[in-house]
Order: structure tokens, then C-alpha cells, then sequence
């Protein structure tokens, strides 16, 4: 079984290789995932409670951005236990606007019995409205 540590960093990982069938893998079948936005701006705000989800998030989510404009900075990872959090900033340039925007993002993810359960992601929905607004 896979440690908090070993899953997050494998995250991480496949979030960088834009691999979002392996992204999907980490999840268990039931979840507990929430994205705060404003679904009519960003199709991929909202809740989502399946691992089959999981893949057409990022999917959506990616080809809302222009390919090669975006840079994930991760500055830490913290983990206690079946928690982790990661905190970092995002910068993207959206494809419809060419508008760019910049948020600091807190990911926390949650792990039982080697797999993802939890994942909610804390951002700025104003910039990312923002950029999104014609």
C-alpha cells in the first residue's frame, strides 16, 4: 500500500505530465472532490463525487488554457497522517480571452487505503472568473 507522501507526489507527477488517466487511477471509486468557480466560466468548477470524473475534469480544464502558457510552482507539501496539503501558484493564460491570471492554491487531498478520497482545491475564483469574462 502506498503512503500520503508517495500518492501526493505521484499526483503531482501525472498534474505535470498532463496525464489525466493517471491522475484518475490515484482516486478511490467514491470521492469527495470540490473546485469552487462558477461553472458557466470554467465547465470544470463544481463537485464531483466518482473516480470516473476525475479524468474529465482535467481534460476540460486543460483545453480551456492555452498549451505551454502555464506554470505550477509548487512551494510545499505538508503531510499528517492520511492529509496532505499542498500549497503552490498557478499562472495560465485562458484560451477563449487571452486573458492570463495568477492564483496561490492550497490542494488538500486526502488518502485511505492508498487511494485519493478527498480533494479540494482553494484558489482565487475571482481571478480566475476575471480572466475568464470577456
Amino acid at each position: 500500500m502506498s503512503s500520503t507522501a508517495e500518492i501526493t507526489n505521484t499526483f503531482l507527477q501525472r498534474l505535470g505530465a498532463q496525464d489525466a488517466d493517471g491522475i484518475g487511477a490515484l482516486f478511490a471509486e467514491e470521492i469527495d472532490w470540490i473546485v469552487r468557480g462558477d461553472p458557466k466560466l470554467a465547465s470544470w468548477a463544481g463537485p464531483r463525487s466518482r473516480k470516473s470524473e476525475v479524468p474529465d475534469y482535467f481534460h476540460a480544464l486543460w483545453n480551456a488554457l492555452v498549451p505551454g502558457q502555464s506554470v505550477v510552482k509548487i512551494d510545499s507539501v505538508v503531510v499528517d497522517g492520511n492529509e496532505a496539503v499542498v500549497f503552490g501558484e498557478f499562472d495560465h493564460v485562458v484560451a477563449t480571452t487571452g486573458r492570463p491570471f495568477h492564483t496561490e492554491v492550497a490542494l488538500r487531498l486526502t488518502v485511505i487505503d492508498g487511494a485519493i478520497t478527498r480533494m479540494h482545491l482553494f484558489e482565487d475564483t475571482a481571478a480566475v472568473a476575471a480572466a475568464f469574462t470577456q
